[in-house]
């Protein structure tokens, strides 16, 4: 098994997760090693407009112009994303006006499937009506405006390599989440439990669906972003931390 300090941060993973969610209504730029995603809608989030640095060989200096470049013709803020060990970029995001958008963020990996016992069942989305109801639950889990829309208008549900699910508590829906597999890795970027749901478990039924199934499906293992409120569900499951990451955020970047 391989040391979580000879473990890769989830940026690949990550990188490629956004790029299919966004890709098809946005734009995907790949060159020198780096990933940079930019949707139609003008909003700005770590899942929504991105750039990444993908290659350990990639100049930091020359990404950060490039990406600054590449937002500014479209006149809008984005996100980048730093693990915490790789100081020469983080030194140049802030040297460019790079603004800390978030805390360390514990990155984590599991690559043995979970036990967990739940009386929750989880279902995979399969068609329209499922998927409304996952970004519903999306919207009250994560208490954000306008989520739903997003997530529709990217089409998410159709995004390749993507799995949603949806934990029922009998026939109520209580939470949900998805997982994505590119190439080796596989990773889990959104869990949500609307407010009152929360301390039933839910968050534990749908990262072991996820994470079992991502296995099962060949994933060498399984990472993701946690946040200060799922860390310890996470660890109680088994994830071991490799690091930590940051977001930086620009603001509306000038083209000139």
């Amino acid at each position: 098994m391989t040391s979580p300090s000879q473990r890769k941060s989830s940026i690949g993973n990550l990188a490629e997760f956004v790029a299919s969610t966004i890709g098809p209504v946005g734009d995907v730029d790949r060159c020198n090693g780096a990933v940079l995603v930019a949707s139609p809608v003008p909003v700005a989030n770590g899942f929504v407009n991105a750039a990444f640095v993908v290659d350990p060989d990639t100049d930091r200096h020359s990404f950060t112009e490039e990406a600054l470049a590449y937002f500014g013709d479209r006149e809008t803020p984005f996100i980048v994303w730093v693990p915490e060990e790789d100081q020469s970029l983080r030194n140049e995001v802030i040297r460019f006006g790079g603004i800390v958008d978030h805390d360390l963020l514990p990155d984590m990996w599991i690559d043995v499937p979970i036990s967990h016992e739940s009386d929750l069942i989880v279902r995979v989305v399969e068609d329209a009506d499922d998927f409304d109801r996952c970004a519903r639950l999306c919207e009250q889990g994560y208490g954000i405006d306008g989520m739903r829309w997003l997530m529709q208008h990217h089409r998410m549900i159709d995004a390749h390599g993507v799995r949603w699910v949806v934990a029922f508590d009998g026939e109520t829906p209580v939470g949900t989440g998805c997982g994505f597999l590119g190439r080796e890795v596989g990773g889990i970027y959104y869990v949500a439990t609307p407010p009152e749901f929360a301390r039933r478990g839910v968050a534990s039924a749908v990262t072991t669906s996820l994470v079992n199934d991502l296995l099962v499906e060949g994933a060498e293992s399984v990472m993701l972003q946690a946040s200060m409120q799922g860390f310890p569900v996470y660890e109680r499951l088994g994830f071991t931390t490799r690091g930590r990451l940051e977001r930086y955020r620009f603001d509306v970047p000038s083209g000139d």
